[in-house]
């Protein structure tokens, strides 16, 4: 027993400090479970104000419609933003332009090519010719940043542009 006693006072502190770090353990468990005591406390009582307020199959009705509900408007954004969707990738969404000087005699750069595609680089290349007595305009279709019709070097360049998101 002596044994025992000398054992425990030369290591007294080692028992102080593990009962000290086990309450400290035990007040941390307490505390987390307090805490969800009190949240599904709260649950609980939500509940039971709302069955006293109704029938439990009443309730259970009232949240399958609800959730029905719910269900149709869900499908029914899907199928909006799937249009949205198919919409978006005809839509504009690279543009590229370059202007030049098409005649020596002609200054400044005024004439110009616009390459207007969408996300699979299909829409139309733009261009406008500046002369000092007239101007002409050029519309061609692209499809997969080609064309049916001859290109210039400035229409190709504005087609680039675009591909690579530059203005």
């Amino acid at each position: 027993m002596q044994e025992l006693m000398m054992i425990f006072n030369k290591n007294m502190s080692l028992f102080i400090l593990f009962a000290i770090v086990l309450g400290l353990f035990d007040f941390i468990v307490v505390i987390i479970i307090n805490s969800r005591y009190t949240k599904l406390k709260k649950q609980y009582k939500k509940l039971i104000k709302e069955l006293e307020t109704g029938d439990v199959i009443e309730l259970l009705t009232k949240n399958i419609s609800k959730n029905e509900e719910f269900n149709e408007k869900l499908e029914r954004f899907r199928k909006e933003l799937s249009m949205i969707d198919s919409e978006m990738k005809a839509s504009i969404k690279k543009v590229g332009i370059v202007r030049y000087n098409a005649f020596n005699d002609v200054g400044s750069d005024l004439s110009f090519s616009i390459a207007l595609l969408d996300s699979e680089d299909n829409g139309i290349v733009l261009s406008g010719i500046y002369g000092r007595n007239e101007t002409a305009t050029f519309a061609k279709p692209i499809v997969k940043a080609q064309s049916n019709y001859p290109l210039s070097a400035e229409e190709i360049q504005a087609i680039d542009k675009a591909r690579k998101g530059q203005r």
